[in-house]
């Protein structure tokens, strides 16, 4: 992994999935890490790791300032701020899925990515980097059953896009990570061989589903010096799946045939 070291780092939704899997990486590197979430949990999850918790409701603007600036207080000036608060829902359709759901997801996936883009920068310092986690649904793809959570990942790439055209007199750069089909992320099925799972290994060239440890080393990637001249884009971690129709989904078709 790159050095972070003299690097402050703070993560959103850093109490699960891929958010702490980046925050563990972060503090592997050398930097000092802040975490933040909702769980009640969340200051003896940040204790085990060896970093410090911030409560926050990602939805509550509020909050999101006051996250923002207890960790400048407390870490110092930030430079490196993950927003990877995020959820996703069992949507039916979009006919089916009911108006309360969508708020929920709008919420959090898309206020939330607004809230935290507008309050970051004055508590980053110059030439500091901001990683959005957000999804291929949403970035080139859609499939049925997903079409507000695509909508709101869409909503906050674009939104992260036009933050770092904003930000970069400052040097502040803003990318985009897109995973799928990354298993023990708490909102994919586990990858342990069940029906659900064998059929998304069929959706990407590799004909598995990834994991959180071939994720971390981009966002490593990311916060780190060797990317001061990437800005504004949306990269892909998805085995393949956007880039067409792989191998192991044909076979699976002739297998039903």
């Amino acid at each position: 992994m790159y050095s972070l070291d003299g690097k402050v780092a703070l993560v959103t939704g850093g109490t699960s999935g891929i958010g702490l899997a980046v925050a563990k990486s972060f503090l592997a590197s050398g930097a000092t890490v802040g975490i933040s979430g909702r769980r009640e949990n969340g200051a003896e999850i940040a204790a085990e790791i060896g970093a410090t918790f911030f409560q926050c409701d990602a939805t509550d603007e509020q909050q999101v300032i006051d996250m923002l600036g207890a960790a400048h207080d407390i870490l110092g000036a930030l430079s490196i701020f993950v927003i990877n608060a995020g959820t996703a829902d069992d949507e039916g359709s979009i006919e089916s899925f009911d108006s309360a759901g969508m708020h929920a997801l709008i919420d959090l996936n898309l206020k939330g990515a607004f809230y935290a883009l507008k309050h970051a920068p004055q508590n980053l310092a110059d030439g500091s980097s901001i990683i959005y986690t957000g999804s291929v649904a949403g970035s080139g793809i859609a499939h049925a059953g997903a079409g507000v959570y695509a909508a709101s990942k869409a909503g906050g790439a674009y939104l992260a896009r036009t933050s770092a055209i904003e930000n970069a007199p400052r040097a502040i750069r803003v990318n985009a990570v897109c995973p799928a089909l990354i298993a023990d992320t708490g909102m994919m099925v586990a990858d342990d061989g069940n029906d659900t799972a064998q059929f998304l290994s069929t959706l990407n060239a590799f004909g598995r589903m990834g994991h959180q440890d071939e994720v971390v080393g981009i966002y490593n990637f990311l916060a780190s010096d060797a990317s001061t001249f990437i800005t504004g884009q949306e990269i892909r971690v998805d085995g393949g799946m956007s880039a067409g129709l792989g191998l192991p989904l044909f076979g699976a078709i002739a297998g039903e045939g």
